[in-house]
């Protein structure tokens, strides 16, 4: 198979895959994951759905548990949307991007709140030009 029909499977499947998890699945716990990509292999025997969570590595290994034991409901329910002769088996694997994305803008956000911190404003006016009045000094212009 091409890559270009590679490439509409797995859109598809990453589609409907999503919606079901958060509109036709009776667990609540399903809603809260988010598929991040999906990958299709040359025959479209297999599909690696990569997924990830908010919640301790506990929270990721339950769901991992939870997907894995949807993965044949899941199936069913892509045989009439994919209409291929065979339906691809689905791996789930978390994928900890967003996790990652976290921990930088936290790391960004401390990075910025430290500079803030350290601004040494109270020498420059709001217009940005120095402001020697607090010293003591009278600056009178002559004309």
């Amino acid at each position: 198979m091409g890559k270009k029909y590679q490439k509409k499977v797995s859109h598809i499947i990453r589609n409907k895959v999503g919606y079901l998890l958060l509109a036709s699945s009776k667990d609540p716990r399903l809603s809260e994951v988010t598929i991040t990509d999906v990958s299709v292999n040359r025959d479209t025997s297999r599909a690696e759905i990569y997924y990830s969570i908010i919640g301790t590595p506990e929270d990721v290994a339950e769901m991992q548990a939870v997907l894995d034991g949807a993965a044949g409901w899941l199936r069913a329910e892509l045989a009439p949307t994919l209409r291929l002769r065979n339906i691809p088996k689905l791996v789930f694997k978390y994928d900890p991007s967003m996790e990652y994305g976290g921990r930088i803008d936290a790391l960004l956000g401390e990075l910025l709140d430290d500079d803030e911190d350290n601004e040494d404003d109270e020498d420059i006016t709001d217009d940005g030009e120095f402001d020697d009045t607090e010293s003591g000094e009278d600056f009178t212009a002559t004309e």
